[in-house]
């Protein structure tokens, strides 16, 4: 075991000192009020001026990283449009060493060490995934649903308990956007608590004797993985785009696809592929979810405490838009009995901006259920991405109060 423990923890050492590094890079906070700012702030990111972290909000704090070598050039922009320029984090790159600090220490005490209590790699997580559907064969069925375009296992998880009861059906897929560690992580938590608190009744009982749980932990493995050993902000999947690599998986869904909101540059964070459903991502689900008689479907991103309904790709209101935040208000307040966080709930096009191509669209527009959603996890503020391994039990334990209690709303 300590032999085990010492070659990993060399491992991780050796992958993680070449990583991209970001030093001399800042958050700044900035207040967009009119269409104009936010046509400023989208432009400065397609030219690579800047990179916005969170959803951007008119009247709401948006981050964005820059290197300081531009900021004396670009603060003077944002005051003169009185965006209320204020740095947040002086140097992101000591939010990443210090995260690199905790998953060493963590490595070199010892492995594995639980899914809620760490950032697992793709390869760990695919290790527990297994490890669960062995020890719970009655509750848990693993499969892979696709590979990605560097051959990876797109795994899904199906949790559901031979009651004899019909069951409802859920779709939940989790890490679309690779370095949104907190939202594995959370499924993770999600698939560990349901499996193991089953047997002493209560919630995970009642859920599984009359659900079945359809759990995508990890959308996007290929860019999970790169941002565990290469670039810890990368966003898009790996498939290689010309002089470019990746697509926004978000962006590549096939309803309303290229309408607003991403864009035809391949080297753009939010590029949305050749064409609609170009990606393997995007195909696994497709191929699995279609056909099936599903209930419900969340997807979870981070990061910003939002629960958006369909529609993203257009402002009007989707169809049953009352009834569509209703039942989000049922899950946003068992969220907040936990730890105080709130979830603002609302169409993401009209809260934020028109975003095209984005799963929750597709599962509505084209699969037709009516409670498709997008979740966007904690924190509302910085440091956004780079949240604390702490943050794992937090997030995920307030998370599961509020899928329960979704859940029985139907």
């Amino acid at each position: 075991m300590q032999l085990r423990c010492f070659v990993f923890f060399i491992a991780f050492v050796l992958i993680n000192a070449s990583k991209k590094r970001y030093d001399g890079n800042l958050l700044l906070s900035v207040i967009p009020s009119e269409e104009e700012h936010l046509e400023f702030l989208f432009d400065l990111e397609s030219r690579s001026e800047i990179s916005i972290w969170n959803e951007i909000r008119r009247n709401g704090s948006v981050h964005v990283m820059l290197d300081k070598i531009k900021q004396a050039q670009l603060t003077p922009l944002f005051q003169s449009r009185h965006m209320e320029p204020t740095v947040l984090i002086n140097d992101v790159q000591t939010l990443f060493d210090d995260e690199e600090r905790t998953l060493r220490v963590q490595a070199r005490d010892g492995f594995p060490r639980s899914i809620v209590d760490t950032f697992y790699t793709y390869e760990q997580y695919s290790s527990w995934l297994n490890q669960m559907a062995a020890a719970y064969p009655n509750l848990a069925q693993l499969m892979s649903i696709g590979k990605t375009y560097e051959n990876r296992n797109i795994w899904l998880i199906k949790l559901t308990a031979n009651s004899g009861k019909p069951k409802k059906t859920i779709l939940f897929d989790f890490g679309i956007h690779a370095r949104e560690w907190i939202s594995p992580s959370t499924g993770g938590y999600l698939i560990n608590e349901f499996l193991t608190k089953y047997a002493a009744g209560g919630d995970a009982k009642t859920i599984l004797d009359n659900w079945e749980l359809h759990i995508i932990p990890i959308l996007n493995p290929d860019g999970y993985a790169y941002t565990h050993s290469r670039d810890r902000m990368w966003r898009k999947n790996r498939k290689p785009n010309g002089v470019c690599t990746g697509v926004d998986l978000n962006r590549n869904f096939g309803y309303k696809w290229n309408t607003g909101g991403s864009s035809g540059d391949p080297c753009s964070d939010t590029y949305h592929g050749g064409s609609a459903m170009s990606e393997n991502e995007a195909k696994a689900l497709e191929n699995y979810a279609t056909g099936k008689p599903w209930t419900t479907y969340l997807t979870f991103h981070s990061y910003g405490q939002w629960w958006f309904t369909n529609w993203g790709y257009s402002k009007e209101d989707p169809p049953s838009y009352q009834l569509l935040k209703q039942k989000a208000q049922i899950g946003a307040n068992a969220i907040q009995s936990v730890h105080g966080r709130k979830y603002t709930i609302g169409s993401s096009s009209q809260l934020l901006y028109v975003a095209s191509g984005g799963s929750e669209d597709w599962t509505r527009g084209v699969l037709g259920i009516i409670y498709s959603y997008c979740l966007e996890l904690p924190p509302t503020g910085s440091p956004g991405f780079v949240v604390p391994t702490s943050e794992i039990k937090k997030t995920g334990s307030e998370t599961y109060t509020g899928m329960v209690a979704y859940l029985k709303s139907f």
